[in-house]
């Protein structure tokens, strides 16, 4: 009885990815929403007369990760193509643009870099084209530095820059944040993985641990970033660009089957004082082989969403909140997720790992995460992928393979199995 209600569970997932999968795919081949933005054409065409307000100023006052902020628009010349760009770090302009950003044979670009999220400005105010007047209401989470808004006319393809807004930022920019579960190499192991703005050589990462209720230990863990150069092509190397902070990770080890343990992430800093993140939990991994139910969610090409309305694109990617929200919603009897490849579909632009990481955090910081990587993660022209497309937007692998952790012995490749009760799982990409 038990094995058939997981084999259910196991086909009505599949099933239901597959659906979600083949309608979306063909249209979102190539198409990040960001891609719509042709900032290399940006020119700069400031009017004393408009202003962009955010406030608050200063978010996580009370350790959250996650705000929303409000943007009040004034223009005296106002159209219905004019539109908001949230950029981070909240300054930017051509003085920092790298020689392969531009094009040597012309010049380098005024703007040199993609916002994070865009928004129309008549997005929640029907009559701006009339009054100049609007409000908005764009969510941020942390991501290591500071943010702007710009108001933008031209429309997408031929940008002009109105005005910019003051900056806004969290209280610690580089707090650690995201943690994403993920089986060690043995049955009794778990890995946690997150992003802060601490370099090694500016606090030691680790991991406070251990039984709920019972005395806390702690894990150092790992760090791995990687440079514009790492990435293979465009628009990762160029206008997709934005540093990915750095990532940590920390083996858990000896873990007793079934039990609850609970967690926090810290940072010690080389004055003695401590950066922590919120506390979370998880339950240890059932020994192999145990008679016990295992329930399992395997799913892909999920992408991400923008819980504000912003980054859309042909009505596609509210699919992908809809699918975070029911794992939520159902969290306690999930076991573990596997997402099978294609997984933020950032195609290039870094921020969107961010995002992606934060969507899914109450899932990943709770139950394993293991991921394969798909074509929009790996595919890049002579980078030995098994298709010779541009899917990755140049990301060539190296996001997926640095922001999570599989227990591969070649990660680059993201072979690899792990036990889990009743099930051995392997994970073998025939594509990358």
């Amino acid at each position: 009885m038990g094995f058939s209600r997981i084999l259910v569970a196991l086909l009505a997932m599949i099933i239901g990815a597959v659906a979600v999968a083949g309608t979306g795919d063909s249209e979102y081949y190539g198409a990040q929403p960001l891609a719509k933005l042709a900032m290399h054409k940006a020119s700069i065409a400031i009017d004393g007369k408009a202003q962009v307000r955010a406030t608050p100023e200063l978010l996580g006052l009370k350790g959250e990760d996650i705000e929303f902020v409000k943007v009040e628009l004034q223009n005296a010349n106002p159209t219905s193509d004019d539109w908001i760009g949230v950029f981070s770090p909240s300054k930017f302009n051509s003085s920092t643009c790298p020689e392969a950003v531009g094009d040597i044979k012309d010049q380098l670009p005024l703007i040199c870099t993609a916002p994070i999220k865009y928004q129309f400005a008549n997005y929640s105010n029907a009559d701006y084209a009339k009054t100049g007047n609007a409000s908005l209401m764009l969510q941020l989470i942390n991501q290591r530095a500071d943010f702007s808004f710009a108001l933008f006319s031209g429309g997408f393809q031929n940008p002009k820059l109105v005005a910019v807004s003051n900056a806004v930022s969290f209280s610690n920019p580089k707090a650690p944040v995201y943690p994403r579960l993920a089986h060690g190499k043995s049955w009794d192991e778990m890995t946690i993985t997150w992003t802060s703005g601490y370099n090694i050589n500016e606090a030691f990462p680790f991991v406070e641990w251990g039984p709920e209720g019972g005395p806390q230990t702690r894990s150092s863990a790992g760090t791995l970033t990687f440079s514009r150069n790492s990435m293979c092509g465009a628009p990762a190397r160029t206008f997709g660009w934005r540093h990915p902070g750095y990532i940590h990770t920390s083996l858990l080890k000896d873990l007793w089957p079934n039990a609850i343990y609970t967690y926090k992430l810290g940072h010690q800093l080389l004055d003695g004082t401590y950066a922590w993140s919120k506390k979370y939990s998880f339950k240890a991994s059932p020994y192999p082989g145990q008679d016990s139910l295992q329930r399992v969610i395997i799913f892909g090409d999920m992408g991400k969403a923008e819980r504000d309305g912003s980054n859309e694109y042909s009505n596609y990617q509210p699919g992908s909140l809809n699918t975070t929200d029911q794992l939520i919603k159902d969290l306690n009897n999930i076991d573990i997720v596997f997402h099978i490849g294609d997984i933020t579909y950032a195609n290039g632009y870094i921020s969107q790992w961010d995002q992606f990481t934060s969507q899914i955090e109450p899932i990943a910081s709770t139950v394993p995460y293991m991921i394969a990587s798909g074509n929009h993660e790996r595919d890049w022209h002579g980078t030995g992928s098994f298709y010779d497309t541009d899917d990755s937007g140049g990301e060539c692998g190296v996001l997926a393979e640095t922001m999570f952790y599989v227990p591969a012995e070649n990660r680059a490749k993201f072979w690899y199995s792990t036990d889990f009760g009743m099930f051995r799982v392997l994970h073998c990409r025939y594509r990358t």
